[in-house]
């Protein structure tokens, strides 16, 4: 499988090019432009559109290209630190333009009364003046084409190596022919030598089309190469579960299952029928029922008297489970916890029980990934959050199994065009429905001046015997940001609602005073809650039906629905009000979008659309290219054909 943006047959390192000495030779590697095809994809970041044009076309403020004749002498004045302004006067089209030039007395000499030239600048209407920024001694029109080189060196340098690259490069990669004639697509080498040498706006325009299809249809190509070689057929994947013992379980549960919810269970236990590994994603709004799917598949692998491990990021995640699958499964499944803080003596029993099978299913943190964690007999891997665990972590704990089956869970609805990308080499299981009873969360928004009419709803609340959670940013003041803090705010409540129903929360506590904190939160001895994010994911508790949120417009929409899913989790009405103050026009949307719809999914494509891919998870850690062309937030159409595309090729080549 070729890499995402090589080309020619033998790319040639830079210092071979013809005309790269020493020096550029230095330039070029500070730039991690290594050889022929990293240059050839080093794209420009913009381009000026060098053609004349008619100025009575032109808008105020536009950037124009005029030619026009000269009919006054050019004066310059000069003022502070050598500063200076020479001032002309030029007939174009038919108006008489004042002409300004800063700090480019050279150019006098240039200007010639009766003469005609050609000259780029902002166009003022209202004045009828140009800020001329800078003259075009070659009238041939185009395009100057500007790269991104960080100040190391001239975009016209670059521009002649690209060509000599040209000169050179044999292109042997390229797009299937089928495919550049159903999508009306130019060849590999036409796009690039149109982006770099650009004739006109249609010449653009449909090489980024071409390119960008180009890296979608690769990138798809290379994760189902990487899905054929994780995914190896062997009978020993086969998990033959007992169905009827399953089906026996399921209707006992105090509880219907959602259609989401039963479809997810056949997709999985489907999976762990076949001779080939399940590399499956579960992907399910807060609140929507992953747990009793997860634990479902966790009995189906009891059935024939083998193991599970669910692996969580956080020891608060961990108890949660913990406690979850012990209401729903105690009796039936073997559960056992292993964190960092379990006790020593603790530890050595579970690595007994664990060692000679007698757990069904370990609920655990990184701890189990350690040396000393043996199972018996390992056929089903969860990883919740897995993108909050690294690549070498979820191996460890993959080479103990005995059969690699792995399910990995997200609470994070993930846009449609990221799942394809990023999680392309799963299958994908989806939970949209909430289950019955739950009733939306009604969401407001209020500013700092509201604050006390919030107060006095949350206060009604209390005096049902509900729980609240109040959110603050911050840990400490800051001396920068004028923010409300956490310490700040447990004050306010503190003085509001007294201290016996107040409790703090926040990521800087020692494990035990947090865990300390949050018990008395959850029992209900203290019934409000002031902390940061730490409760973002991770706590359930159901009498909970308030959250407050200060300072809304600083969380992204993500992390704000995340918050919200704390509330709802039982058949009570539930309220989140955002007090937010916003500055700017990107926060007031946020505000916007939140109040406006409870739906993850919709959320989720909304803060790709505002975020973009690259932030959504983090680059690095999600492990998404940074497309040259492409835009996952822009081009999902392209994306689908491109996909589409890959799937029938890699099928063609296999048969």
């Amino acid at each position: 499988m070729m890499q995402l943006y090589r080309v020619s047959k033998s790319s040639r390192p830079v210092e071979k090019l013809k005309g790269v000495g020493p020096k550029l030779n230095e330039k070029l590697n500070e730039l991690e432009l290594t050889d022929s095809d990293t240059i050839l994809f080093h794209l420009p970041s913009g381009y000026e559109n060098l053609a004349v044009m008619n100025l009575n076309d032109a808008k105020h403020n536009d950037k124009v290209t005029v030619s026009g004749r000269v009919r006054t002498e050019p004066t310059i004045s000069f003022f502070r630190r050598g500063k200076s302004r020479l001032t002309v006067f030029v007939e174009i089209d038919g108006l008489n333009i004042k002409v300004i030039f800063f700090n480019q007395p050279y150019l006098k000499d240039k200007l010639t009364v009766g003469e005609t030239v050609n000259f780029t600048g902002k166009f003022d209407r209202n004045r009828l003046e140009i800020n001329g920024q800078r003259m075009i001694f070659d009238p041939s029109g185009g395009y100057r084409v500007k790269y991104p080189l960080g100040g190391v060196m001239h975009s016209k340098t670059f521009s002649r190596i690209v060509a000599q690259v040209f000169e050179d490069a044999e292109f042997i990669y390229d797009l299937p022919e089928e495919y550049r004639r159903k999508y009306r697509l130019m060849s590999i080498k036409e796009a690039l030598w149109h982006l770099h040498f650009p004739e006109n706006p249609h010449d653009i325009n449909e090489a980024r089309r071409t390119i960008k299809f180009y890296e979608l249809f690769i990138f798809q190509l290379q994760l189902m190469e990487k899905r054929r070689r994780e995914r190896v057929r062997n009978e020993q994947y086969i998990i033959d579960y007992d169905i009827n013992a399953l089906k026996a379980f399921i209707a006992t549960l105090p509880f219907e299952l959602t259609g989401d919810q039963k479809r997810s269970v056949n997709e999985i236990c489907r999976d762990l029928k076949q001779n080939i590994s399940m590399h499956r994603l579960l992907q399910g709004d807060v609140g929507s029922g992953k747990t009793i799917v997860a634990g479902l598949a966790s009995y189906a692998v009891k059935t024939i008297g083998e193991q599970t491990a669910l692996m969580v990021p956080t020891e608060v995640l961990a108890n949660q489970h913990y406690q979850s699958f012990l209401e729903i499964f105690a009796g039936e499944l073997n559960i056992e916890k292993l964190t960092g803080n379990t006790s020593r003596k603790e530890k050595d029993r579970i690595l007994i029980e664990l060692a000679r099978g007698g757990i069904d299913l370990i609920i655990g943190t990184h701890a189990l990934i350690e040396d000393d964690v043996v199972f018996k007999s390992l056929s089903l891997i969860i990883t919740d959050e897995q993108h909050r665990f690294g690549v070498n972590q979820r191996r460890r704990l993959n080479d103990k199994a005995l059969r690699k089956n792995v399910l990995y869970m997200t609470a994070t609805p993930i846009p449609r065009t990221l799942s394809i990308t990023t999680f392309g080499d799963m299958d994908i299981s989806v939970i949209r429905q909430m289950p019955k009873g739950r009733k939306p969360v009604q969401t407001y928004w209020r500013r700092f001046e509201e604050t006390d009419e919030v107060l006095q709803q949350l206060s009604e609340e209390i005096k049902k015997g509900h729980s609240a959670y109040i959110v603050a940013p911050l840990i400490e003041e800051s001396e920068t940001l004028d923010l409300k803090n956490v310490q700040e705010i447990h004050e306010l409540f503190k003085n509001r609602f007294g201290e016996k129903d107040v409790e703090l929360v926040h990521g800087r506590m020692k494990p035990d005073e947090k865990a300390e904190g949050m018990a008395r939160f959850e029992s209900g001895e203290k019934p409000i809650l002031v902390s940061t994010t730490v409760i973002e994911v991770g706590i359930n508790v159901p009498s909970a039906t308030f959250m407050v949120i200060f300072n809304a417009e600083r969380f992204g929409l993500s992390t704000l629905h995340q918050l919200r899913g704390r509330v709802g989790r039982s058949d009570k009405q539930s309220y989140c009000v955002l007090i937010s103050d916003p500055k700017t026009e990107n926060a007031k949307l946020r505000m916007d979008i939140m109040t406006s719809t409870t739906d993850g999914f919709e959320l989720s494509e909304r803060d790709l659309d505002m975020r973009g891919p690259g932030d959504y998870f983090g680059v690095r850690q999600s492990g998404l290219p940074q497309f040259k062309v492409a835009d996952l937030a822009e081009d999902y159409r392209v994306l689908e054909h491109a996909r589409q595309s890959a799937i029938e090729y890699a099928e063609k080549l296999s048969s």
